[in-house]
């Protein structure tokens, strides 16, 4: 006897999924670009985790230049429902030109290749909960990479925040309790609690290609696709953003 859904009931089950997810998913992976709201990668997998479906990175090779064209890391993903059939597939690149991406390590071009080709397989099987959660129907991951987050960055030059107060030597990277975090800067999204106060997400790529975020006081202007350090410190039970400052050395990013 069959389980699949008739395809009414199907569409009516995916929105109310998307409703009753739309809280979560705003709160997390919904980013502000030049002035518009956009879903992330991680947002619609989420979405798609809810309904049932995973993504797999089918193909990821890198093109070498010919006369006229550069040369460019490809993906290929898919996206798979319950029984193991694909419902959708897409294909993402980075260019070796491609700005910032031409300046950072290898990896990370080949994460963010195949976070395009996922956005793509995810926007074509399930591009219509864009609508539901009020954001524009291209990705976060689509836009320029260099387009600001917040209506502040756009022409501010990058700051560093206030610096906590030094606490004894302690061995480094762990002084004073404080802990380094080195990674390309996802997205930076303004919010606000509910005592009315302003604070901040700051996210960072993870060499899965999901986005980890923490928690700052004061705003950050620096643009994401950025590699920084983010200085964390003791906060309550967890821990929130103490600095960021912008890396500009060659070094590879270590998760």
């Amino acid at each position: 006897m069959s389980d699949l859904l008739a395809p009414q009931d199907r569409v009516k089950q995916n929105e109310q999924l998307v409703r009753a997810l739309a809280p979560i998913v705003k709160q997390n992976f919904v980013i502000r670009v030049s002035g518009r709201e956009y879903l992330t990668v991680a947002g619609a997998q989420a979405i798609a985790s809810g309904m049932g479906l995973t993504t797999t990175t089918e193909q990821l090779r890198h093109v070498p230049a010919t006369d006229g064209m550069t040369g460019y890391w490809e993906a290929t993903s898919t996206v798979v429902d319950q029984r193991g059939v694909v419902l959708g597939r897409g294909v993402g690149c980075v260019f070796d030109d491609e700005k910032p991406w031409n300046t950072r390590p290898q990896f990370a071009r080949q994460m963010m290749a195949q976070t395009r080709a996922t956005g793509r397989a995810l926007k074509g099987v399930m591009g219509w909960a864009t609508a539901l959660l009020g954001a524009e129907a291209s990705l976060a991951e689509e836009m320029p990479a260099d387009g600001p987050t917040m209506p502040q960055e756009a022409s501010e030059a990058p700051r560093r925040l206030p610096s906590p107060p030094k606490a004894p030597s302690a061995s480094k990277g762990q002084e004073g309790g404080l802990r380094r975090v080195r990674s390309v800067l996802a997205a930076v999204q303004a919010k606000e609690s509910k005592a009315g106060k302003p604070y901040y997400r700051v996210g960072l790529e993870a060499q899965d290609g999901v986005t980890e975020w923490f928690t700052s006081f004061e705003e950050v202007s620096i643009s994401p696709g950025v590699l920084v350090e983010v200085t964390l410190k003791p906060y309550r039970d967890g821990e929130v953003v103490a600095d960021v400052v912008a890396v500009t050395s060659d070094e590879e990013v270590p998760f």
